[in-house]
C-alpha cells in the first residue's frame, strides 16, 4: 500500500496508466495537461501538487509534491480543491465532472475543451483508483 499523492503513489500511477489504458479506446487521444492542487493535506494541512500531461493519448507527464517547481508547470488547465475531495475523485466516490458543477473544486482554463476530456479523464481516475493506496 502506497500514500496517496506520494512519489510511490505517482510511479504505481504511471505504470498503471501506461500499460493497462488504451491511448486511442480509452484517453480518446487526448492533448491536455493538468495542474491539480490538492490543499489541506493531512497531516500538514500542506498543499500538495499533481501534475499530468498526455499528447496524442500518450502520458508524457505524471508528478506530484510540494515542490514548486510542479507549481510552475505550464498547465492547460488547473484544477483546485481540498484533499477530501480529490480523495473521492481518486478512490471513485465521485467524478470529476460532478466535483466541479458541485462546486467542490475550481477549473482555470478553457471550460469548454474540459468538456471534451471528462470521459478520458474519468477513465484516467478509473485506471488510477486500482492503487492500493493509504489516504
Amino acid at each position: 500500500m502506497v500514500k496517496y499523492l506520494s512519489t510511490e503513489w505517482a510511479e504505481q500511477a504511471k505504470k498503471k496508466i501506461l500499460t493497462e489504458l488504451d491511448k486511442a479506446k480509452d484517453l480518446k487521444n487526448m492533448n491536455a495537461s493538468l495542474l491539480n492542487v490538492v490543499q489541506n493535506v493531512p497531516p500538514d494541512n500542506k498543499t500538495v501538487y499533481f501534475y499530468f500531461k498526455f499528447v496524442d493519448g500518450n502520458l508524457e507527464e505524471l508528478i506530484t509534491g510540494s515542490d514548486e517547481s510542479i507549481k510552475q508547470k505550464n498547465a492547460e488547465f488547473t484544477i483546485t480543491g481540498d484533499y477530501t475531495t480529490f480523495v473521492k475523485i481518486s478512490d471513485g466516490t465521485t467524478s470529476s465532472a460532478m466535483a466541479l458543477l458541485k462546486g467542490r473544486v475550481k477549473l482555470a482554463g478553457n471550460k469548454m475543451k474540459a468538456l471534451t476530456i471528462t470521459k478520458p479523464i474519468d477513465t484516467f481516475n478509473a485506471c488510477i483508483k486500482k492503487i492500493e493506496t493509504e489516504y
